[in-house]
């Protein structure tokens, strides 16, 4: 990635082809939150692009439809 993202920035993992939002520095390493919940992982600076508009879609319907599913609208 050329540059660092926001916290909250949709980013995309190329190793492992995961998107989730950017959430911190730790180390020297990006930690990433996924879309869907569930346990942040992390990645390496190099490996980290900004997701795709089709992808940021994608991923932010998929967040309101869970959160919707639970209750949370």
């Amino acid at each position: 990635m050329t540059s660092q993202p926001e916290v909250g920035d949709l980013v995309r993992d190329t190793a492992t082809g995961r998107v989730g939002f950017y959430a911190a520095e730790v180390a020297g390493r990006f930690v990433i939150r996924p879309v869907h919940g569930g346990p942040e992982w992390e990645a390496e600076p190099e490996d980290v692009q900004p997701a795709t508009p089709m992808r940021e879609l994608r991923a932010r319907a998929a967040e309101i439809n869970a959160r919707s599913r639970r209750g949370l609208n």
